[in-house]
């Protein structure tokens, strides 16, 4: 591991909130300008982040990857708050308090990670309102399912750095010739695992530059960084404004995943920063904290206000859903993912970087 890469980065959950919040933003009908799959994205960027950085750690401090405790952590996170929530949406759906569909082979599709390419290939009438956004879980898992045994096998080489960001080229490269040859729609490259796994790995491709050290000399401190981050911001706004097609279906993914690195890098490596270190205070970090929760219940939570009269982008929506999705993801963080915590710290040789 780098010297200069903090063994303890609470901007980690912050940044996590930031990106529920975006999403939340979007669902609940008041975010216009930054548009609700940039959170998604953040997600996946911070997740490759994190994941490749715990990988390092532990080959760095026991000189192996243990590979069946890497997945048994995964399962041990995701999956109790993901059955809860499911179980809470088809209780809802048989009380009549919201709508949607009970479907064995869509409840399937959404326990074992398929979901994305499941609802491209079924009638999306068959599911608990509110569920849709589970496409993103199974992105992740596929994700998570390669590259472990990828990392190992690449790590050690000169030339590792280079090899992942080939992989990068390759996705983009990828994406046009769906669209351009294969006639895929846009939103089938928006969550499909094949067109949507760079975002994750432009997360992982960060945490190898900082390890070895070449993220530290690129991005380096004083009026430098700010012209990293205006470039970053500009780069995203460009994002968010330009409309054509081909566009947000192809290179719109790759500018994102780009300009999120320098952002991420001083976010994390300088979270001391004036600009930063409002994504340390204890609150949004304990927002981060939650996130995953509020991710899984925070959209059924509002199709189930809707299916009680309660309008989309009126003042109450923002307010009993925003309410309802915490207290849920409270409930959810205490009963369901702090009892399995000691587990999953047993199971983990280096300590987490982030609270």
């Amino acid at each position: 591991m780098s010297q200069s890469t903090p063994t303890h980065i609470p901007s980690l959950d912050g940044l996590r909130a930031v990106a529920i919040l975006i999403v939340f933003a979007s669902h609940v009908g008041v975010s216009h300008l930054i548009p609700g799959g940039f959170g998604v994205t953040l997600f996946f960027f911070l997740s490759g982040f994190l994941i490749t950085e715990l990988i390092q750690r532990e080959i760095a401090a026991t000189g192996q990857l243990n590979i069946r405790a890497f997945y048994l952590r995964r399962v041990l996170r995701l999956m109790p708050p993901l059955i809860v929530t499911l179980a809470a949406g088809y209780l809802l759906v048989t009380a009549g308090l919201t709508t949607g569909t009970l479907n064995p082979t869509t409840f399937l599709s959404q326990l074992l990670f398929f979901y994305n390419y499941h609802s491209l290939h079924s009638d999306l009438s068959n599911n608990v309102d509110g569920f849709s956004v589970f496409w993103s879980l199974s992105i992740e898992e596929h994700f998570y399912l390669l590259w472990p045994a990828l990392f190992l096998v690449i790590h050690h080489r000169a030339k590792a750095n280079t090899l992942v960001a080939m992989l990068l080229l390759l996705a983009l490269i990828w994406r046009y010739f769906r669209v351009l040859l294969l006639n895929s729609t846009e939103w089938e490259i928006y969550i499909s695992t094949d067109t949507r796994l760079d975002a994750i790995l432009f997360g992982c491709y960060l945490a190898m530059l900082c390890h070895t050290g070449t993220a530290q000399r690129l991005f380096s401190e004083g009026w430098r960084m700010y012209i990293w981050l205006g470039a970053a911001i500009v780069a995203l706004l460009f994002t968010f404004a330009f409309r054509d097609p081909m566009f947000r279906a192809t290179l719109r993914y790759t500018v994102q995943g780009l300009a999120l690195i320098p952002l991420f890098f001083y976010a994390v490596h300088h979270a001391d920063h004036p600009l930063f270190r409002p994504l340390n205070h204890a609150w949004v970090r304990r927002v981060g904290v939650w996130s995953y929760s509020l991710y899984l219940v925070h959209f059924m939570i509002i199709h189930a206000l809707l299916h009680n009269g309660v309008m989309l982008g009126s003042w109450q929506m923002i307010l009993f859903s925003a309410l309802l999705a915490l207290a849920c993801a409270a409930a959810i963080h205490r009963f369901v993912e702090r009892p399995l915590l000691a587990l999953r710290r047993r199971l983990n040789p280096v300590p987490a970087p982030s609270s």
